[in-house]
């Protein structure tokens, strides 16, 4: 049996970039306040924030923590505007 693709949050890159804007940094700053140094290289919060790419579950969950919000926040779509 094939797989399906996942499909990626309609909002999620805004989302990023709102925390990354909301929180005043480059994206730069934005890498090293995530501490994903280990997973990610700095072009990828672009991406991110670009909709070109999907952060790994632990860049979203440090997204997440950045912000002071669960991880449900970003992810989940449905009921939100």
């Amino acid at each position: 049996m094939g797989t399906k693709p996942r499909i990626m949050p309609e909002r999620l890159a805004d989302k990023l970039r709102q925390i990354r804007l909301a929180l005043g940094l480059s994206q730069g700053e934005m890498w090293s306040r995530l501490g994903v140094q280990d997973l990610i290289v700095v072009k990828q919060i672009s991406a991110y924030e670009l909709g070109k790419r999907e952060p790994p579950l632990m860049v979203l969950l440090a997204y997440a923590r950045a912000a002071n919000v669960i991880a449900d926040v970003l992810i989940d779509e449905i009921g939100r505007a």
